[in-house]
């Protein structure tokens, strides 16, 4: 294939690529590192972690944390960064990566990789993370995500449950329950009862498309298929497909939920963080959203929204093969490096990836903010942090993680889904054409195997 038509082919693929996964959104912006004229290399990277909002992203603040520990120990390195909003982020990085110009460091979400690797973008990291003498520290599995034909293309940059549900213990007591229920049929007679009052039952943004997805559907769906299930698809092996009955049965019940008005009316027109607001506010009793939400509720919420809020988990189905105890989780985004570095300055990149992403990464993030990491560390006293966080680090020890559907999965599958899902809740499409579609194009990608 000609290289023009390779460009062009691969733009179209990892567009289709690019649906978004857990994290929040910010604004767009640029900066750069305090690199000055005497500086005799440079470092270019590409992110989605805006600086202006370090205080309600941990993983954001844990980034600026080691960037700034790095140019204090390497004054003549220069770093310039290319900062932008999570859903820009991934549609300049793919397009850049169409036209094969990528940044020497940048991010890579897990269902990107098989493209990156393919099209020869990216670098393997075995060869720095077999030397590192705290490689054994790095949770298992934790890889499993940037890992193509058993070479390792990217370091974990954070630790992700992505549905975790935020409920204001005070407003569900008000309508009779003193915990959230663990089982459907009392949702949906919640459901009503909020509505009745006014009250939005759980607030949700799907603009974006990944939302419901990625914070709903990815442990919703477990629930009724079982984790086996899952990993056939990612596998791609056909022995699971989306047209079984069990997961057919997860997407009924989503439309099911948008059908009951569990969500406010314009969920499929906002993004996440102006739902959220909603919940911050008072005006919703719910949302469901990843681990990511601690950070933001602490910062948003009105002082008596925070001291109500509890955790959990979505509770069982009848009849359903998943685990009660088990949520979506695991590595979602990585730190990837440029293929077409060479010579001294691939080294430079690669001391520069573990300075950024190795054990003390996950040191700051666990000491600072209390959550879990890619590397294993032990907190032996958490009543510093807020008590959200106490609350769910409390959780997480009973709790297992199930992966994240628009992390392991093929990127164009997940956009398929994604599309899929919002034509499911806004009731033009049904379960059985939704699961349809989304199988054809897991029927494409197997076959390219």
């Amino acid at each position: 294939m000609k290289k023009t038509q390779k460009a062009i082919s691969l733009l179209l693929s990892v567009l289709m690529a690019g649906s978004l996964g857990a994290c929040g959104t910010g604004s767009q912006g640029s900066t750069s590192g305090s690199g000055t004229s005497e500086a005799k290399q440079e470092i270019t990277i590409s992110h989605y972690y805006i600086e202006e909002q370090r205080n309600q992203d941990a993983d954001g603040d844990s980034f600026y944390a080691m960037l700034e520990k790095y140019q204090k120990a390497h004054p003549n390195v220069k770093i310039t960064q290319t900062a932008m909003d999570q859903s820009d982020y991934a549609t300049k990085i793919q397009a850049q990566a169409a036209v094969g110009e990528m940044p020497d460091v940048f991010l890579v979400k897990g269902s990107w990789f098989n493209n990156f690797v393919s099209n020869k973008l990216i670098a393997p990291l075995n060869e720095i993370l077999d030397s590192y003498d705290k490689k054994d520290t790095y949770r298992d599995g934790i890889f499993d995500a940037a890992t193509v034909d058993g070479k390792i293309y990217g370091l974990s940059t954070q630790f992700s449950v992505t549905s975790l549900v935020f409920y204001n213990a005070k407003m569900w007591k008000d309508i009779g329950y003193d915990k959230f229920p663990d089982n459907w049929n009392d949702i949906y007679a919640a459901i009503k009862k909020f509505n009745a009052k006014g009250i939005t039952p759980i607030a949700l943004g799907n603009k974006d498309k990944w939302p419901a997805e990625s914070c709903i559907l990815s442990a919703l769906g477990d629930r009724y298929t079982g984790t086996d299930w899952t990993k056939s698809i990612i596998k791609k092996d056909g022995t699971a497909k989306f047209t079984d009955t069990s997961f057919v049965n997860a997407l009924d019940q989503l439309q099911k939920l948008s059908k009951a008005k569990a969500f406010n009316a314009d969920f499929n027109s906002i993004q996440n963080n102006p739902a959220d607001e909603y919940y911050c506010s008072g005006k919703a009793a719910t949302t469901i959203e990843g681990f990511w939400e601690i950070a933001y509720l602490t910062e948003n919420a009105t002082p008596d929204v925070l001291k109500n809020t509890k955790i959990a988990i979505l509770p069982p189905v009848d009849g359903g093969k998943g685990s009660a105890d088990s949520t979506s989780g695991g590595c979602g985004w990585f730190m990837g490096m440029s293929n077409a570095l060479t010579g001294e300055k691939k080294k430079l990149v690669q001391d520069f990836l573990l300075s950024m992403y190795g054990y003390d990464y996950s040191e700051y993030v666990a000491t600072e903010h209390g959550l879990p990491a890619p590397c294993n560390v032990k907190l032996d006293d958490v009543s510093k942090f807020p008590q959200l966080t106490q609350d769910y680090l409390k959780l997480m020890e009973t709790t297992k993680l199930t992966p994240i559907y628009d992390i392991q999965m093929e990127g164009s599958v997940i956009e398929t889904m994604n599309s899929g899902i919002q034509q499911l809740m806004n009731g033009s499409k049904d379960a059985k054409t939704v699961a349809a579609a989304i199988q054809t194009e897991q029927d494409k990608v197997a076959k390219k195997k």
